[in-house]
């Protein structure tokens, strides 16, 4: 990077932290008078100014002018700034972030000229409101030289200027050196500014004093005891450091590995010890032997000696290595930790604007931002949250006039509440809205032909409030831009379980709704419980695990015809693990077996297991790829002797418990016999990574395998290879897969082949041009799990 790029950078990452605090300040602003507030925007957009004019950014230089102007005539009334005035303050700092390259706008940005104009406007408009006697900034005074004969006669707000989070130059982490100062994060990727809101001086929701009906329609944002908390100083430059991202999970990766090298030299101890011992025994054992026997036992006493000294040393070593080990462990996940007022940031901001676009007075209550999380479970919970806020703000709460008539308060309540239970993240988005409705939603189903009119009668309200996790269920009949379509509150969930965690609702009509996100603290580390199923080594999550119990055959019952436990005055569905993971076949609970009462959002269950082998807190590695794609699996974690083992989750096994729905057991290989043939198979794709997985995925049931990276190397292939059957991909360079099945299926001799199309693409115009094309079987890699396309294989084989 050159010293000019590198320049550039620092200052899209300053413009990117001042327009963070002046939006944060902007908020505060808009919500009662504030000095010290309106001071730090000052301050911020003064350095702001001089920094672009440095850069030769002159658009950036006259816009920010414009905006310090605009806020310093509202200095008698103590920064008390006007719905308007924000708005234009708010659109101009987008589009400085836009006009300084720091972020990508999903349209172009309002012209300078009209976004000055309407900055004046805004001056000239404040300037009516100051008290008589005080100082207003004079006509025509305000505009800085750069600024004359670029306001044309355009005037009025330009359309709003928003960034997209595309074009972010990368995030840092901003990582306090001396105890005690509070990191900041910097939310360049993201498309909306504003960061933590403080309230007015006075704790209430003032507003100020004009325009009623807009100024009623932003939310205001204080903290759950209505009292402003002192601001946090920022970190000075010389108690903290920058760090990138990339280079902290390359750090957490490191430590993460250096603890598995750790875990397996306890072992090598361990076996030195056992050596030792051994050493010891054997030189008794040679003292038996009388005068022969009396030198060998000397030199295994020597040995044992030189064993005994060397285990010490390792010890003493290794007790060295994993203390510092431990101390960097935890300073490491100490920098992992993020506050949540990092994932609050843009919602003070984005609740006023979609209030006001649907009508709606919107009170924000933000509670626990300083509760802090692992940066990947932050980021992991944005899309979640967002969609849990949009929800409550469209369906959830209601206009001033329905509010009033329900003889509610005019404005609605919207809560962000944030807690740490053990090591558990409790999020939880609250609203005083309309709540839902079990009546309303079984009659939704009926419509969809979800359920018949009895079936969804007998469902109770909690289970009727669950339906709205269903994928795409919607009691909207409309569409519109935020609500309608029938998704989110399903990929809230799918999102939530993916971490390991569930989500909740509590609702009652009239009263509001609770949507309640339990989640891990961490996905780098957890304590497991280490337990063997069969030959199988798993994991779970030991928070989900409440007791271990044996199973006694008093306690067993059935209900609905599925085996039950009655634990401590609960009935329970009772199932083997390794039924529910495929690993055995389907059989009853025996007396005296281990059982583990797991518990998830989704219920409690009762699952045996052979053995519970120990509980540990150890790093979790997130699946990828096919594996990935597994409902069952939230990751894996690295056994001491270098084997992998899965972490499970809990609410698969609950849900599959209590449904009875058990994991397809693999198809017992058979080995053939000496005059049996092995048939052969052609895997065709352009991935090398694909053709190893389907490759071995089709040997490890018995058949043999030939490859090619495309259709004209397939057909050389067949040349001097017979093969059974072919299983390629749909798009690759040159010969594609439909037409190397075409040319196969016109082929005087693979006329008869049996053609299989494995690919990404899964729409049903893809699927007819393969048929046409004359395949036998097609299998979308999305949805491929090993025994689709074993059980398509075997089938077209016979």
């Amino acid at each position: 990077m050159t010293p000019s790029e590198r320049l550039l950078r620092q200052f899209r990452d300053l413009v990117t932290v001042r327009l963070e605090r002046i939006t944060r300040s902007l908020m505060e602003l808009e919500s009662g008078a504030s000095a010290e507030a309106g001071r730090g925007v000052l301050r911020e957009l003064h350095g702001l100014k001089g920094e672009a004019r440095m850069m030769g950014f002159d658009d950036v230089n006259v816009l920010v002018h414009e905006m310090e102007e605009l806020v310093r005539c509202t200095e008698p009334l103590r920064y008390a700034l006007s719905p308007a005035s924000t708005d234009a303050l708010l659109t101009t700092a987008d589009a400085v972030l836009v006009f300084s390259g720091t972020q990508a706008a999903d349209e172009p940005p309002p012209a300078v000229e009209r976004l000055v104009a309407w900055l004046q406007e805004c001056v000239r408009s404040e300037s009516v409101r100051l008290p008589p006697g005080s100082l207003a900034p004079a006509e025509g005074a305000t505009p800085s030289p750069e600024a004359v004969g670029r306001v044309g006669a355009q005037g009025g707000p330009p359309a709003t200027v928003r960034a997209s989070p595309g074009a972010s130059p990368g995030r840092l982490l901003t990582v306090p050196v001396a105890e005690g100062s509070r990191p900041h994060v910097p939310s360049a990727g993201r498309s909306a500014m504003p960061s933590r809101v403080s309230p007015p001086a006075s704790g209430t929701a003032a507003s100020s004093g004009v325009g009623a009906r807009a100024t009623s329609s932003a939310p205001t944002v204080q903290g759950s005891n209505g009292i402003s908390a002192p601001r946090q100083p920022e970190p000075r430059p010389d108690t903290a450091v920058r760090i990138g991202v990339e280079s902290l999970d390359l750090l957490t990766s490191a430590v993460t590995n250096l603890t598995q090298v750790a875990r397996r030299r306890e072992l090598a101890n361990a076996r030195r010890l056992a050596l030792a011992r051994e050493l010891s025994q054997l030189a008794r054992e040679a003292e038996d032997l009388g005068p022969a026997g009396a030198a060998l036992a000397a030199r295994l006493g020597s040995a044992k000696e030189m064993a005994a000294v060397l285990h010490r040393e390792s010890k003493l070593l290794s007790n060295a290595e994993l203390r510092d080990l431990g101390m960097l462990v935890e300073e490491v996940q100490t920098l992992r930790m993020l506050p949540l007022s990092v994932l609050f940031e843009p919602y003070p901001r984005m609740v006023r604007d979609l209030s006001r676009v649907l009508g709606k007075e919107v009170e924000l209550v933000v509670d626990g931002e300083d509760t802090r999380a692992d940066r990947a479970v932050v980021e992991a919970l944005r899309e979640p949250l967002m969609h849990l806020v949009r929800n409550a703000l469209d369906h959830g709460l209601e206009t001033r006039v329905d509010r009033v008539t329900a003889d509610k308060k005019p404005r609605g309540c919207l809560t962000l509440r944030a807690a740490r239970e053990g090591s558990r993240i409790i999020l939880r988005v609250e609203d005083d809205g309309m709540g839902v409705d079990p009546v309303q939603l079984r009659k939704v189903a009926v419509r969809r032909g979800l359920f018949d009119e009895s079936a969804a009668n007998a469902l109770s309200d909690a289970a009727a409030r669950e339906l709205i996790f269903l994928p795409g269920f919607t009691s909207r009949d409309v569409v519109t831009d935020l609500s309608g379509r029938g998704v989110g509150l399903d990929a809230v969930r799918t999102s939530i379980q993916a971490l390991g965690g569930d989500v909740g609702v509590e609702s009652a009509p009239g009263w509001g709704t609770i949507f309640e996100l339990r989640v891990p603290v961490s996905l780098t580390v957890a304590p497991l419980l280490f337990i063997q199923v069969g030959t199988e080594t798993l994991a779970l999550s030991a928070t989900h695990v409440s007791r271990a119990l044996k199973v006694d055959s008093a306690d067993q019952c059935e209900v609905a015809g599925r085996p039950s436990l009655l634990v401590e005055g609960r009935v329970l569905p009772l199932a083997p693990l390794s039924s529910l993971l495929g690993l055995g076949p389907p059989r009853p609970a025996r007396e005296g077996e281990l059982a583990l009462v797991v518990k998830s959002q989704s219920g409690a269950a009762a699952l045996v297991v052979d053995r519970v082998l120990e509980e540990r807190v150890q790093a979790i590695l997130p699946l990828k790829g096919i594996l990935g794609r597994f409902g069952h699996l939230t990751g894996a974690t690295s056994l001491a002797d270098g084997r992998l083992a899965m972490v499970l989750s809990a609410a698969f096994l609950t849900a599959s418990a209590h449904h009875g729905n058990a994991l397809p057991r693999p198809p017992p290989s058979v080995a053939p016999g000496p005059e049996a043939r092995r048939r052969r198979i052609l895997v065709v794709d352009d991935s090398p990574l694909t053709r190893e997985l389907i490759a071995n995925l089709l040997e490890a049931v018995g058949y043999d395998t030939v490859i090619a990276s495309d259709g004209a190397e397939a057909l050389e292939v067949l040349d001097s290879h017979p093969v059974d059957l072919a299983v390629t991909d749909l798009e690759m360079p040159g010969v594609d897969g439909l037409e190397l099945a075409r040319r196969l299926k016109g082929h005087p001799v693979h006329s008869r082949l049996p053609v299989v199309i494995l690919t990404t693409r899964g729409g049903e115009e893809d699927r007819r041009r393969g048929l046409a094309a004359g395949v036998d079987g097609y299998i979308t890699k999305g949805d491929l799990v090993r025994q689709d396309l074993v059980d398509v294989v075997r089938r077209l084989l016979g």
